[in-house]
């Protein structure tokens, strides 16, 4: 739901003005004031160069309507509103320029004419309309293979360009082949930063990919050439390092991430003026950064100088400002204030839909982010009606895609939170076939969809098949992430229940066991995993009549839900259940009973004196106390529970253990 800036290389050509001297006053001054936007517009000072580039073209225009150098004012002020993201002024400029710059004039102009188009492709990309982008690089590559018009490192280039495209467009094994060739010629020449930004952008495709490993390898060269070249406090430096700890951040290190971030914001600090918009680029991956740590206080602060940055750089309805306003919705959401997430993600939506149109992938990926937040909140009809929303955007963009896949993936887990076992079963299959498709049957993106399809099993009493699929998903987890990462908590969770539900309770037990030992490395992040594992343990210690060990562990799992969730959620009120069944069975009865007026009190409390949950947790009470006699109390528990039955149908109980469906 978190969104993040990872910083890829599509370049955006400006032309210089060329003149050796000045035949007129008004040709030096076109010339001075495009050499200003030119600064203007590397310091970030994106306003700025409109206005100098704006008053170059004033002078263009004095210069014909067909001059080379009107054309020329006119990419360079789109190039600057594409900057400060004013898309629709620079589409203008760009095609205006290329009424008077028309291929087939020259080998000079046609030289021209592949640099504009390559800028407008770039815009295309930044609008989110990827099949213009590409069949607009297929075309610049076109022209710029002819004699004389452009020399190689541009064709390189061009080259990298078009695998970004299918990079966005999830295309991963069409991008590879063009980077690697990308990254084959530029290793070939002296080393500089052309071969950073193909190395960049071959790790970024990794990192979608979840092939981290080889991620960080492509990454750290980037970042190395970087501080070589242009040393260690250049703004590309920063970026360099903003896009490690992005990685650093997707794979859980988000210690070593706040330190390289912090690292960049200083560089953006002292390098960059207070309002440059890459410096809320690194602020806002340092607030993720430090969401994920539960430092929410601080990743306020950093989201909120993000905001402030971007839309005073390029207004407040601008898309940078909706990921700011999307990310503060999550950071609300953490916080469980519910509606202010809303507001802040209702926020995101509106700017994603005016910028880009109700059907574009981002309003699609906002409307997603949305019904997250009502999955949360248990709102599942609303969730799932806003899915099907997404869905449909998406699928008409692309069915097979990788954005329809987690579309799908997210349906199946509201199908299985409200029991719909057989569409579960059905959505987590085509996530599955869609990743399994585009990414390889090895891929580590397969991992959730394996999950859920294998949790839909478990609901319908196939504990072979869900074993069986959660087999192959340790397989890929393992040897994506290794042995002891934390991603692998759902996997063997649902393994543990597989054979439990087998009757193989020593493999359950050792897998729980694993659990427990591989959470106590990362706390942080898997704490209420942790109590799902020790009372699953608990159960196992139960039906094997080790009491004493059981009720270690149900103590266990209630210390931390009533740490994590606080002392009056409904899970406690089932753990305090198990705990009385225990007393039980122990002879204990007094802490039995203690035990089960307990849960009683909570469901009351949060429930309400005639919700169902009620009716279950009396009749447990109610068997205890025929059991000591006190037979006058059992009965009008059990006529209260009768009566709470009868008025009202038994829905799916709140007091479940947490789901271990994975998105």
């Amino acid at each position: 739901m978190l969104r993040r800036f990872c910083r890829t290389g599509i370049l955006i050509f400006t032309l210089a003005s060329g003149l050796t001297h000045a035949e007129s006053s008004e040709e030096t001054r076109w010339a001075q004031l495009t050499e200003h936007g030119s600064q203007l517009r590397q310091q970030g000072n994106y306003e700025a160069a409109q206005a100098a580039y704006g008053q170059a073209l004033r002078i263009a225009r004095g210069f014909g309507d067909q001059d080379g150098r009107l054309a020329q004012t006119l990419n360079n002020l789109a190039a600057a509103c594409y900057d400060g993201g004013h898309y629709t002024e620079a589409e203008q400029y760009y095609r205006r320029a290329l009424e008077i710059w028309k291929p087939g004039g020259s080998t000079v102009i046609d030289g021209q004419v592949v640099r504009v188009w390559s800028n407008l492709a770039a815009l295309y990309v930044a609008t989110a309309r990827y099949n213009e982008a590409e069949g607009l690089y297929r075309q610049t590559l076109d022209l710029a293979a002819h004699p004389g018009v452009a020399d190689l490192p541009l064709k390189i280039t061009l080259m990298n360009n078009l695998a970004e495209v299918y990079r966005k467009l999830e295309r991963y094994t069409d991008a590879e082949p063009l980077m690697l060739r990308c990254l084959e010629y530029w290793r070939a020449q002296p080393e500089s930063v052309n071969l950073a930004l193909v190395a960049n952008n071959l790790a970024a495709l990794y990192r979608a990919e979840e092939r981290y490993q080889d991620a960080e390898r492509y990454y750290r060269e980037a970042l190395q050439i970087h501080e070589k070249t242009l040393g260690p406090e250049h703004p590309k430096t920063a970026t360099s390092l903003n896009n490690l700890a992005d990685l650093y951040h997707a794979m859980g290190r988000d210690n070593e991430a706040v330190q390289l971030i912090e690292r960049a914001v200083a560089i953006n600090e002292k390098t960059l003026d207070a309002m440059h918009p890459d410096l809320a680029t690194s602020l806002n991956n340092l607030g993720s950064a430090l969401s994920s740590l539960a430092k929410l206080e601080e990743a306020q602060t950093a989201f909120m100088r993000a905001l402030q940055i971007w839309q005073n750089a390029f207004g407040v309805d601008s898309t940078a400002a909706a990921v700011a306003w999307n990310n503060l919705g999550d950071l609300n959401l953490k916080r469980k204030l519910y509606a202010d997430a809303e507001t802040c993600d209702r926020h995101a939506l509106e700017i994603w839909q005016h910028n880009f149109g109700r059907q574009s992938p981002q309003a699609a990926m906002a409307v997603n982010n949305l019904a997250d937040l009502y999955t949360i909140q248990g709102r599942y009809d609303e969730a799932e009606a806003l899915y099907r929303e997404a869905l449909a955007i998406r699928q008409k963009a692309g069915p097979e895609s990788l954005a329809t896949a987690t579309t799908l993936n997210c349906l199946a887990v509201v199908h299985l939170r409200t029991d719909h076992r057989t569409e579960a079963e059905e959505s987590a299959k085509r996530a599955l076939a869609i990743r399994e498709q585009a990414l390889g049957p090895d891929n580590p993106m397969l991992v959730p969809p394996l999950c859920n399809l294998a949790d839909a099993y478990h609901r319908q009493g196939r504990a072979e098949a869900a074993e069986s699929v959660l087999r192959r998903a340790l397989r890929i987890g393992e040897k994506s992430f290794g042995p002891d990462d934390s991603r692998l908590l759902p996997i063997l969770m649902g393994l543990a229940q597989a054979t439990r539900q087998q009757g193989r309770r020593t493999e359950a037990e050792a897998t729980l066991k694993r659990m427990i030992s591989i959470e106590q490395k990362s706390p942080l992040q898997a704490e209420l995993a942790m109590a799902s594992a020790f009372d699953a343990l608990g159960d196992i210690y139960r039906d094997d009549g080790r009491y004493g060990s059981a009720e270690a562990a149900y103590q266990r799992s209630v210390e931390i839900w009533e740490h994590k969730l606080g002392a009056s959620h409904p899970v406690l009120a089932a753990e305090c259940n198990k705990l009385a069944i225990v007393y039980e069975r122990t002879g204990r009865l007094t802490e039995a009973d203690s035990a089960f007026r307990h849960a009683l009190e909570i469901l009351e409390k949060v429930d309400g004196p005639d919700h169902p949950d009620v009716a279950t947790a009396l009749l447990n009470y109610a068997d205890l106390l025929r059991k000591t006699k006190r037979k006058g109390e059992a009965r009008r528990m059990e006529e209260r529970a009768k009566s709470i039955q009868a008025s009202r149908r038994l829905p799916e109980s709140k007091v479940d253990l947490p789901i271990n469906s994975v998105r």
